[in-house]
């Protein structure tokens, strides 16, 4: 070989032991950088009439498995979505209880019974009553305060969403910039490698965030899908999504959008997939067991306060079901409606045919063409029934009567006579006109007696059968409609109740498990991408020490083959 080949190939060699010395170095400084692949040389023989003159560094970089990165991108998706369940469900668990808690719901309507069992009794314990309005009370404040945490939580997720959709955006404007780059569109001293390995960790944290689909053209450029609508390509399509605010079970919600157009239904993982999810589905659920738990708690115990009469009779009773004078009534059998005196006894009896009511309005003339009890329908939608005189009371006996498609009695119908009022667990509450004169719940029935008149006695204080009804409601296996995860049932209402804790504790469990197993997966595919391509120090440290000693040898070689050369220069002169 002559001087001047051994020259060129020492000097390749110096160029490529340096090139390699950067690379190491690069390495080493980047290995806790989330999502750096380790760099490497790609070389090359230079080849001169047929003689090896030395090495060519080509390219430096990284080659990553395209399917693996896919994988990752899946499992970050998958983690995203699961995450956002655990923590909101744990904080509803929490405010739920467990089954026998004190204060837990199934426990309260437990109290609710056993103060209605003494109040059976001694029906003319004023104390009696108070105690059991006093716990019907607290499960109408339980419930508000269930179904009130149910929404908040709804609303942080709602909340959430907003924040998601920010960052989403942010994540694709982040990767056009990297296209932009990469496609030699926007200047940058990163290399092509380093570009890559950004957008790469850039499509990570977007599939945490939504489930997305990708494709990198011919040119380098990642084109990112959110459910079938393109949102990076040519230019960045933002998400659009304003929360909001104050949220209840009857909210409705916006769409989440992209150019106007709705993507809400085709976004089905990571975390908005998920919040979504959990907003729209998950805590709607709970809030359905809640409402079947608080309509048909309302609705059974209403029908039986309904039967009865209190002691002494009000002076006026007021209905909480909405009616116009206008609507059709229909109805069976019989309704007796008595004005009594502050003993209970008849000062007037009337009975209703109810077969031949057949709008509101005739109901309320009916009632009018008495002596001493007027019917009129208030501003607010009720029926209201009152004595003449503030001396006598309203009874109402139900008789044989039946209104409506449900059969319901007559006070039923109207609600004259309910515990419980609202709509559902967020609006339940009992009947403030009872909590401020305890003596107005009913305990008892009207008489029924066919040949009852005035001056006889149509409830005395001593009456306990509709008591001993409600008594009697609470072991009875009520009828429940399907409501979120539980099936349509026969139970107590107690222990319908503590299937709710129940199902509320297994979807915490259930949420906790499925996170930690996806967080699992994903953390395991990046430790597998890291173990292949992230950088190993260790190997890192020795191949910049042998490159080290390449140099040196190189280096050693060049000032040997320039010793020569200007010895042989020397001779020549």
């Amino acid at each position: 070989m002559s001087i001047r080949a051994a020259q060129s190939a020492a000097l390749s060699a110096l160029q490529t032991s340096q090139a390699g010395i950067s690379v190491s170095s690069e390495n080493i400084a980047n290995a806790s950088v989330e999502g750096y692949t380790a760099k490497s040389l790609s070389l090359s023989s230079s080849v001169t009439t047929g003689a090896s003159t030395g090495v060519t560094v080509t390219s430096v970089g990284s080659t990553v498995d395209s399917y693996l990165l896919k994988s990752i991108s899946e499992a970050a998706s998958e983690s995203g979505y699961a995450s956002v369940f655990s923590d909101p469900l744990n904080m509803v668990a929490s405010q739920f209880g467990d089954v026998g808690d004190d204060g837990s719901i199934s426990t309260l309507i437990a109290d609710l019974e056993t103060a209605i069992a003494a109040l059976a009794v001694s029906a003319d314990s004023q104390s009696e009553k108070s105690t059991t309005l006093s716990e019907a009370n607290a499960i109408a404040d339980e419930l508000n305060n269930l179904s009130q945490s149910v929404q908040d939580q709804r609303a942080s997720a709602d909340q959430s969403i907003e924040d998601t959709v920010d960052q989403i955006n942010d994540l694709l404007n982040e990767i056009h910039a990297y296209n932009n780059q990469l496609s030699g569109t926007d200047g940058t001293t990163l290399t092509t490698s380093e570009l890559e390995d950004a957008r790469a960790q850039a499509i990570n944290e977007l599939s945490e965030l939504v489930d997305i689909s990708y494709y990198t053209d011919s040119s380098n450029t990642t084109q990112i899908y959110i459910g079938g609508t393109l949102v990076v390509g040519s230019q960045v399509q933002e998400l659009s999504y304003n929360a909001v605010g104050t949220v209840t079970s009857d909210t409705t919600f916006a769409d989440i959008t992209v150019n106007g157009n709705s993507i809400t239904d085709s976004i089905s993982g990571g975390s908005l997939g998920g919040l979504i999810e959990l907003r729209d589905e998950t805590l709607p659920d709970i809030q359905e067991e809640l409402d079947n738990l608080a309509t048909t708690l309302m609705d059974s115990i209403n029908a039986v306060t309904n039967l009865g009469t209190a002691y002494p009779a009000p002076s006026e009773l007021v209905g909480s079901e909405e009616v116009d004078l206008t609507d059709a009534f229909s109805g069976t059998g019989t309704v007796r409606l008595a004005a009594t005196d502050e003993d209970g006894n008849a000062v007037e009896v009337i009975e209703i045919d109810l077969s031949t009511i057949t709008t509101v309005q005739d109901l309320v003339d009916a009632i009018n063409s008495s002596t001493h009890l007027d019917a009129s329908v208030g501003s607010d939608g009720t029926l209201e029934i009152a004595a003449s005189d503030d001396d006598y009371g309203v009874s109402i006996i139900n008789m044989d009567a039946s209104v409506g498609a449900e059969d319901q009695g007559f006070s039923d119908y109207f609600g004259l006579n309910d515990m419980f009022t609202g709509t559902d667990a967020g609006n339940i509450s009992v009947n403030s006109a009872w909590l401020d004169d305890t003596s107005r719940l009913p305990v008892g029935s009207g008489s029924d007696d066919a040949t009852l008149a005035v001056g006889d006695s149509v409830i005395s204080s001593g009456s306990s059968d509709v008591a001993e009804a409600l008594a009697d409601l609470f072991d009875e296996n009520v009828s429940f409609d399907a409501a979120g995860n539980l099936g349509s049932t026969k139970t107590t209402l107690s222990d319908y109740a503590a299937e709710i804790l129940s199902d509320v504790a297994q979807q915490a469990s259930s949420a906790e498990t499925e996170a930690s197993v996806a967080t699992s997966a994903y953390e395991e595919l990046v430790e597998s991408f890291s173990n292949q391509y992230g950088v190993n120090t260790d190997e890192e440290a020795l191949t910049l020490s042998n490159l080290q000693s390449a140099y040196e040898a190189a280096a050693a070689i060049l000032e040997i083959t320039q010793s020569l050369m200007d010895t042989l220069l020397e001779a020549v002169s």
